[in-house]
């Protein structure tokens, strides 16, 4: 199963697709989100989000956040920065 995930920071929205996992670095240590989840907002700190999307990963090096899984299970990160590793 996947879920939409959109990352947006100041510049705009960087990132909306459908995901099967996205992996985070929370404030107290990485986590990894996945369909269904139940809904959380999590503060993150500096480093890699990684995305998969079936055999496709792809990183992004994002600045401190906030991460929020709603109700309806769509995911939205917010960054400060958002780079994407080469």
């Amino acid at each position: 199963m996947s879920f939409q995930l959109s990352i947006v920071s100041p510049d705009g929205r960087v990132f909306d697709d459908t995901v099967d996992s996205v992996s985070i670095p929370g404030i107290e240590g990485g986590f990894e989100v996945y369909s269904q989840h139940t809904p959380l907002i999590s503060v993150l700190k500096s480093g890699h989000a990684r995305i998969r999307r079936g055999e496709q990963v792809t990183a992004y090096v994002i600045s401190s956040g906030i991460l929020e899984v709603t109700p309806q299970h769509d995911v939205v990160l917010l960054a400060d920065e958002v780079t994407p590793v080469s």
